[in-house]
């Protein structure tokens, strides 16, 4: 069930809202990859504003999820991001593994600023952000990728990692990146403040 429980989870009222949630976000993300990690990120927080790391089960979250994840350390101290886990998939989407690289050696440009600060955002806010957009990854090659970045803890109280799922399709979507995040339960459309993001610019 998508969204974390309520106390009065058996009233019609808070039966209503669940059904609300559940169809807004599938909506923003569909019944798929990126739905299920929401479904899942909300499970394991057990009503925390957000999982600990140490929930994270890799046997829990199993071959549906696993290719798909990216396990990102974000120091909001410094703006690093460096991935610490990438999954099958990704990696051969990107064409190579990037496990262990920080983000600023593995994108450039208005790209990398349009990803670094989803990470920085997810992180400050304590929320799950979701973003739909495409890039030129090399000469010739266009990449259209929706992802999900959503808050971990190392120590219960700072964000200090980010687990993200991302999958990658084939149709080409407006030019401008489409950017939510979940808040009070409800995801709000922030995609005017990365109107910045030059989809043509390389990235690399």
């Amino acid at each position: 069930m998508f969204g974390p429980e309520r106390a009065n989870a058996g009233s019609p009222a808070s039966r209503l809202g669940r059904v609300a949630l559940r169809n807004s976000t599938e909506s923003v993300l569909g019944n798929g990859v990126l739905g299920r990690a929401f479904d899942y990120w909300t499970r394991i927080g057990n009503g925390a504003a957000m999982p600990m790391r140490r929930d994270l089960d890799p046997m829990d979250m199993g071959p549906a999820l696993l290719p798909h994840s990216l396990l990102t350390d974000v120091d909001l101290a410094v703006g690093n991001v460096r991935h610490r886990v990438v999954g099958t998939s990704v990696a051969e989407s990107f064409g190579r593994d990037i496990t262990g690289i920080d983000l600023s050696e593995v994108l450039r440009g208005s790209y990398y600023d349009f990803i670094h600060g989803l990470f920085m955002l997810t992180c400050k806010r304590r929320l799950p952000v979701f973003s739909h957009s495409q890039f030129r990854w090399d000469e010739g090659r266009m990449l259209r990728t929706s992802r999900l970045m959503m808050p971990l803890s190392r120590d219960g109280r700072n964000a200090d990692m980010a687990f993200m799922v991302q999958v990658f399709e084939h149709e080409m979507p407006p030019a401008l990146p489409h950017v939510q995040i979940f808040e009070d339960g409800s995801w709000l459309d922030i995609s005017e403040q990365y109107a910045f993001f030059a989809v043509d610019a390389p990235v690399l």
